[in-house]
C-alpha cells in the first residue's frame, strides 16, 4: 500500500519519525503542507523531492540544485503558472517538462498539453519551494534573463532529478531521465531490460488476461478471480513491463492500473493503441487516484481504453466490465475497419499521382479520425515536409515517435529535418532515441552519423 509523505522521508533516511512527528503538529497548527513546513525549518530539498517522487511513482526535480533555460516559460503565461502553481522546466526531446506541486492532476497536464500542443512530462516539486521559483524565474523573464539559477545550481541548464527507486534493476543501471524507456549502463550504453518469458498463447482455447498493477494483492486478487472464470492470466508489475508482455502475449484483454511506476498507466494505454500489434486489445483500465467522470472519458476519447473503473471494486462487476469490453471490442471489429488507414491508402494515391496539397489533407483527416495512427503522422511529417512546411513537419513526425517509440524512420527523419533547419542539438537528440530502440545492425551507423552531429 501506498505509504504517507513522513513514513517516506522517514524511510528515506532524510528524517527521524520523531522530526515527522514534530513538523506534521506544527505544520498543521500553522496550516502549512508538512513539506514546505520542513523546507522552511532548512530540510534539504533533494531530499524532499525525493519523497514525493517515491510517493507519486515519477521523477521529483530539486530546484535548489537546477537552472533552468526560461524558454520554456514563453509557452505557459504567469498567471497560469502562478494559479496551478507550475513551472515549465525545459522543452528537451521535444516535449514539455513540467514541474507540479500536484503532478497527478490530470485535468492541468491536459488542459497544458492542449494549449502548448506538445506532450507534458510532469515532475514532483516541493510546492514552496515550486511557488518561489515560478515567481524569480518569471521575474528573470520579464528581464530579459536567458537562464533562472537556482542557490546550488550549476552555470549551464540542468534539471536535477530526483527517481522513485529503481528496486528492480541490477547493480549498476539506472534510469537517466523521465521518459526514458531503456536503461543504460555506467557508461551510457543503452542497455536492454529483461523480463521473464511471458505466457504462450494457450492451446486449450482459455482466453488470456494480462493484469498490470503494482500493489501484489490487487494482481493476485484480479488474477484469481479471472482464472476462477476461465481465464489465463499474465500479470506485471509497472508499464514498462507491460508494454513488453502485451507485444510478446498478445491477449485477449489487458486490465491497467492507471498510476504505474516507469511508464505511466495513461501512456502505457496509448503506446499499447498506438501499435499495430496491440492496438485492437481492449484496455480495462483501473484507478485509485484518477476519479470522475472527466478521467473516464478522457480515458476512453483521449487514451483508447474500452473501459475505466475505479478502485476500490466489486470482483463481480469487474468481470462483468472485462466481459463486456471484450464483447463491444470484437462488434467493433466486425463492422468498423481502423479509421485512418482506408485514408491512408487514399493518401498513398494521391502522392503517387504527385498531389502533394491533396494528400496532406487526407493524411491531417486521417489523424483526427485515429489520433493513435503512427503511421499516419509519419506519412504526414513526410508530406508537410515535402510541401515545405518544415515546423508542422516536425510536429508530426514527432508525433508518430511519441506514438511508437521505436518507429527508426520517423526519428531518423525527424534528425534529418531538424539539422537541416540548423537545431542540431535537436537532431542529435532524435539520432540517440533512434539508437536506444535500433537494431543490432543498424547501430554502427546511427552511432557514427550521432558522432559526427557532435563532433
Amino acid at each position: 500500500m501506498a505509504l504517507r509523505i513522513g513514513d517516506l522521508l522517514v524511510k528515506r533516511g532524510a528524517a527521524t519519525q520523531a522530526d515527522v512527528d514534530r513538523a506534521a503538529r506544527d505544520a498543521q497548527a500553522k496550516g502549512v503542507p508538512l513539506l514546505s513546513y520542513l523546507l522552511l525549518a532548512g530540510a534539504d530539498e533533494g531530499a524532499l523531492a525525493g519523497a514525493l517522487a517515491e510517493r507519486h511513482h515519477m521523477p521529483g526535480v530539486d530546484l535548489s540544485r537546477s537552472t533552468l533555460s526560461l524558454e520554456a516559460m514563453a509557452l505557459v503565461p504567469r498567471p497560469v503558472a502562478e494559479t496551478d502553481v507550475i513551472l515549465p522546466l525545459s522543452l528537451e526531446g521535444g516535449r514539455l517538462h513540467l514541474g507540479m506541486s500536484q503532478p497527478l492532476d490530470e485535468r492541468v497536464v491536459s488542459e497544458v498539453r492542449f494549449v502548448t500542443g506538445l506532450e507534458v512530462s510532469p515532475y514532483a516539486a516541493v510546492k514552496h519551494a515550486l511557488a518561489r521559483t515560478i515567481a524569480d524565474a518569471y521575474d528573470a523573464l520579464a528581464r530579459g534573463e536567458a537562464v533562472w539559477r537556482g542557490k546550488n545550481g550549476p552555470p549551464a541548464p540542468h534539471l536535477a532529478l530526483v527517481l522513485p527507486d529503481a528496486g528492480d534493476l541490477e547493480d549498476g543501471v539506472e534510469i537517466v531521465d523521465a521518459d526514458a524507456d531503456v536503461a543504460v549502463d555506467d557508461e551510457g550504453v543503452p542497455i536492454e531490460v529483461v523480463y521473464p518469458e511471458p505466457l504462450p498463447p494457450r492451446a486449450d482455447g482459455r482466453p488470456v488476461a494480462l493484469v498490470v498493477d503494482d500493489e501484489p494483492e490487487i494482481r493476485q486478487l484480479v488474477q484469481k478471480t479471472l482464472e476462477a472464470k476461465g481465464y489465463a492470466v499474465e500479470t506485471a508489475a509497472d508499464g514498462e513491463q507491460a508494454l513488453a508482455k502485451a507485444d510478446a502475449l498478445v491477449p485477449d484483454v489487458i486490465l491497467l492500473d492507471a498510476m504505474l511506476p516507469k511508464v505511466h498507466g495513461f501512456e502505457a494505454c496509448r503506446r499499447l493503441k498506438a501499435s499495430s500489434r496491440t492496438r485492437l486489445i481492449p484496455v480495462v483500465m483501473m484507478t485509485a487516484v484518477y476519479r470522475g467522470w472527466r478521467f473516464a472519458q478522457d480515458a476512453r476519447e483521449n487514451y483508447g481504453a474500452e473501459d475505466y473503473i475505479e478502485k476500490p471494486f466489486r470482483l463481480d462487476d469487474l468481470f462483468r466490465r472485462v466481459q463486456a469490453a471484450r464483447q463491444s471490442s470484437a462488434a467493433r471489429l466486425t463492422t468498423e475497419p481502423t479509421p485512418a488507414e482506408p485514408l491512408v491508402q487514399r493518401a498513398r494515391e494521391q502522392l503517387a499521382r504527385g498531389d502533394v496539397d491533396g494528400a496532406a489533407g487526407i493524411l491531417a483527416e486521417a489523424v483526427r479520425a485515429d489520433p493513435y495512427a503512427a503511421e499516419a503522422q509519419f506519412l504526414l511529417g513526410k508530406t508537410l515536409q515535402a510541401r515545405g512546411d518544415a515546423f508542422a513537419a516536425m510536429t508530426a513526425l514527432e508525433r508518430a515517435a511519441e506514438l511508437r517509440p521505436n518507429h527508426q524512420a520517423a526519428l531518423r527523419a525527424l534528425s534529418a529535418l531538424y539539422e537541416e533547419k540548423g537545431f542540431r542539438r535537436k537532431a542529435a537528440s532524435a539520432l540517440e532515441r533512434a539508437l536506444a530502440t535500433a537494431p543490432e545492425a543498424a547501430r554502427a551507423e546511427l552511432r557514427a552519423e550521432l558522432l559526427r552531429l557532435l563532433g
